[in-house]
């Protein structure tokens, strides 16, 4: 099950059992909102439809009310789908947060290119050693992308306050100033790594989809495991750093406008 490719010192047992039932309440409501009104009414009619009119008048209606009752199951299996896509996306966040390790690169498919689905696909068929190679790539990649996405988005939020700052003319402005530029070299060097892994885990795969396609093996290829995840784990620790240091510092700021 894709469940059981989880860390689990990051996913608690709660999450999997919370993401179980809702998928178990998506595909049962409108089973339930089918089955326990047709019965019913089957049961009713038989019961009570003595003659024609008044079977046919309770079946009528018991009809009408099992596809109302499908309607509305159907309803609350859209609920609970969308519920279940949250529930899935902020997983993934949690486990994006630490790093992607090739067990879990089955919770991001939807973010891979067709080719490398395929080539994933058909390296898990033929060589298991191959596929956690190229999975461990896909993996340092996919963590690396969004890394530089996080980056990109906190360095423009830090640039932005760094601007309001100059607007100030206090003492304290100033060194608020200067210690924020320090956290920018820092997201700058984390954003400059991130794009060297990326470059470094697409070379990675190019080499492995060029071995599949040539039909070769990990065996003889000189494909070499690098576990550039392991390279990227920091990577996440890092930004997150960088991240709490800056609210620490917006913290400072506002007491400063307080006492200015």
């Amino acid at each position: 099950m894709l469940i059981d490719t989880l860390a689990p010192q990051d996913i608690t047992k709660r999450d999997l059992v919370r993401g179980r039932r809702l998928l178990t309440a998506a595909i049962g409501a409108p089973i339930v909102g089918l089955t326990v009104p047709l019965a019913l009414t089957f049961l009713v009619t038989f019961l009570f439809g003595a003659n024609p009119p008044a079977a046919i008048t309770l079946f009528f209606f018991g009809i009408v009310g099992t596809a109302l009752t499908t309607l509305i199951g159907l309803i609350f299996t859209a609920f609970f789908l969308v519920r279940r896509s949250r529930w899935r996306r902020e997983l993934r966040e949690r486990i994006a947060a630490r790093g992607i390790t090739s067990r879990e690169i089955d919770w991001f498919r939807a973010e891979l290119q067709p080719k490398e689905k395929k080539t994933l696909e058909g390296l898990r068929q033929r060589d298991e050693l191959l596929a956690d190679t190229y999975a461990d790539y896909l993996a340092s990649k996919l963590t690396a992308v969004r890394i530089t996405r996080s980056a990109r988005k906190e360095l423009s939020l830090m640039q932005r306050r760094q601007r309001k700052l100059k607007l100030l003319a206090t003492d304290g402005a100033k060194a608020l100033q200067a210690e924020m530029e320090e956290d920018i070299a820092k997201i700058v060097d984390i954003q400059t790594r991130a794009k060297d892994a990326i470059a470094e885990a697409q070379t990675g795969i190019e080499r492995v989809e060029a071995t599949f396609a040539r039909g070769g093996t990990l065996a003889d290829s000189d494909v070499t495991l690098k576990k550039l995840s392991a390279r990227t784990a920091d990577l996440p620790h890092a930004l997150e750093k960088a991240r709490l240091a800056d609210e620490i510092r917006k913290e400072l700021e506002k007491e400063d406008e307080g006492e200015g």
